[in-house]
């Protein structure tokens, strides 16, 4: 938790603990009450003056309070002397050795305190209180929208206060095995103008099923001329799953992907298909009703001439390591900004504008706002991410994206092909154009490079075991390609021959992931002093958001990396490996 909100609070404790007990929360206090089980053991976090605890304690509930702040607790034990004995002085996230990360509760209540708790430090601190809430637990976070005169996300005295959307920190626990039980709204009691939310929500015993009726009736009702649709449904599914670090969340809870990533996936997934035509000189696989006789898809030469170039550079894998490089060769500079320019036009006039016909009384689903071109900036994915405008994307559905999007983009791979069999009246068997959509850059590339960056090292050692490894070594992927198609640099470490062997496609151990820290953390400065501008980029999408050039980098990146594996344990149930 933030140091200088804690030194607030402990200098301002008496004033701050008077202010609080003269507040009337009853109906509040009544109301949470009714959500919570019967006589239970509770965990209250950012416990302040003790008022709700201690109210809790009068109904009957064995509470445990957590603060922080000395100065506070003090002042709580004078004014609630019956919470005396079970009073901890820590903040979130808890160190390892916490006694409290061993005992099991039925509730745990963030009220008004998850806002101190800083971006780098929210998963952990979620994965803890997930861990100690037994199943079906009740958890109950408090926070606060609209507050006035922050900077960088502090008030006038210095507290941090990240007022996050709703339905960020909702998506932040159900990634996390959690539902929704309900969401309370209401004004500020001190009559400040600021508005409070509360949600509530159960920790899952086993897994359930989620609603995509929206998303299902845009892709089977929706009128589909072409496989706009499809193909950017598929791409926001990847980026939910892999690169969910570079969007925003807006304030009225929706989403904003940067156009730029949307461009480089259908980069990849165009790909494949238009390949055939540089062979034949002629349409092969068409993408539009009318078999693109008249009106063909619209970035269909430009790709077409890209790809052509590019099979004398190592075809899409060759692209794919140039675009996110910065290495695109100077002849072909052009033939990339000319299609990325011409591609980002067709996203937002065609598929953004229209998608969502089929919902009543919604002409469309997405938004979009900034530039739909970039001429001249659009040469690797940095500038084209960074120099075209976004795609706004309802809460609701992002997050079906993020919890449930590999199997909403392999039902998506499936329809592509149904509707390009159909586009080409059957001519092209289905089978046929599954096996062109799946095609991926592959690892080859990638991988020899990353070989070659560790040859230069003189004392190498396994980043899973630390025993020296000389030259005999193999380029293992942290989280495994199969399970999640990243190439990322980040993502490729050096490992014994043995060891990875022994790994396989599993999931790499969250303690062997803390105590191979430091090796890994080796390695990627290793990768950024030879590879800075993709390094970097890799990393600020899948890891961390704009930290690469700051001191604390690594660290952030660090947890970033606890943060993709454990959820991908979590939602995927994969099978986790420890060296023992």
């Amino acid at each position: 938790m933030d140091e200088a909100t804690i030194a607030y609070y402990d200098k301002n404790a008496v004033s701050i603990s008077d202010k609080y007990e003269n507040v009337n929360m009853s109906f509040m206090q009544k109301k949470l009450v009714s959500y919570l089980p019967e006589n239970g053991n509770i965990l209250e976090i950012g416990s302040g003056s003790g008022r709700d605890a201690a109210f809790f304690v009068s109904e009957g509930f064995n509470v445990t309070v957590v603060d922080p702040s000395k100065g506070m607790l003090r002042k709580a034990a004078e004014l609630h002397p019956e919470l005396c004995a079970k009073m901890h002085c820590c903040s979130l996230p808890f160190e390892k050795d916490n006694p409290l990360l061993k005992e099991k509760f039925k509730a745990v209540l963030l009220i008004a305190s998850i806002m101190h708790i800083q971006d780098e430090e929210l998963f952990e601190s979620a994965y803890q209180i997930r861990e100690m809430l037994e199943p079906e637990g009740i958890l109950v976070i408090s926070s606060s929208m609209g507050r006035k005169g922050m900077e960088d996300s502090r008030d006038l005295l210095g507290r941090l206060h990240i007022e996050r959307p709703v339905g960020q920190i909702q998506l932040l626990f159900e990634r996390l095995g959690f539902r929704l039980i309900t969401i309370l709204r209401n004004e500020d009691i001190l009559q400040r103008e600021i508005q409070w939310f509360t949600i509530i929500m159960e920790k899952i015993r086993g897994q359930i099923s989620r609603s995509v009726d929206e998303i299902e009736t845009i892709i089977s009702r929706d009128r589909k001329d072409a496989t706009y649709k499809l193909a950017l449904l598929r791409a926001l599914c990847h980026i939910a799953q892999r690169e969910s670090n570079r969007v925003n969340w807006l304030r009225d809870g929706d989403v904003s992907v940067p156009l730029g990533l949307v461009v480089e996936r259908w980069l990849i997934y165009y790909w494949p298909i238009l390949e055939m035509d540089c062979k034949s000189g002629k349409v092969v696989i068409p993408q539009k009703r009318g078999l693109e006789i008249n009106k063909p898809i619209a970035f269909r030469k430009s790709l077409v001439e890209l790809v052509r170039f590019y099979n004398f550079h190592g075809g899409i894998s060759g692209f794919y390591h140039d675009f996110r490089s910065g290495t695109v060769p100077q002849e072909g500079l052009l033939l990339v900004d000319t299609a990325a320019n011409e591609i980002a036009r067709t996203i937002v006039s065609g598929p953004v504008t229209y998608t969502g016909g089929a919902l009543i009384g919604q002409e469309s689903y997405f938004n979009f706002e900034g530039k739909r071109t970039a001429k001249g900036k659009c040469y690797n994915l940095r500038e084209t991410v960074n120099n075209l405008g976004s795609v706004t994307v309802p809460g609701k559905a992002w997050k079906e994206f993020c919890l449930i999007g590999h199997w909403i983009e392999e039902s998506l791979i499936l329809r592509w092909a149904e509707l390009t069999h159909e586009i080409t009246r059957k001519t092209v068997p289905i089978k046929d154009i599954v096996e062109k959509l799946l095609i991926q850059p592959t690892t080859e590339r990638d991988v020899n490079f990353v070989r070659s960056v560790y040859r230069k090292i003189d004392d190498m050692r396994c980043v899973w075991t630390g025993v020296p490894l000389g030259t005999q070594f193999v380029v293992d992927h942290a989280i495994p390609f199969s399970l999640w198609k990243n190439n990322d640099l980040w993502n490729l470490l050096p490992v014994a021959k043995s060891v990875n062997a022994e790994k396989r496609d599993k999931l790499v151990g969250r303690r062997t992931l803390e105590t191979s820290k430091d090796r890994i953390v080796y390695y990627w400065e290793v990768l950024r002093e030879n590879a800075a501008e993709r390094f970097s980029m890799e990393v600020d999408h899948s890891l961390v958001r704009g930290k690469t050039d700051l001191v604390d980098w690594k660290t952030n990146a660090f947890l970033g990396l606890m943060e993709n594996v454990e959820m991908l344990a979590i939602q995927r149930g994969t099978e986790r490996w420890d060296r023992l």
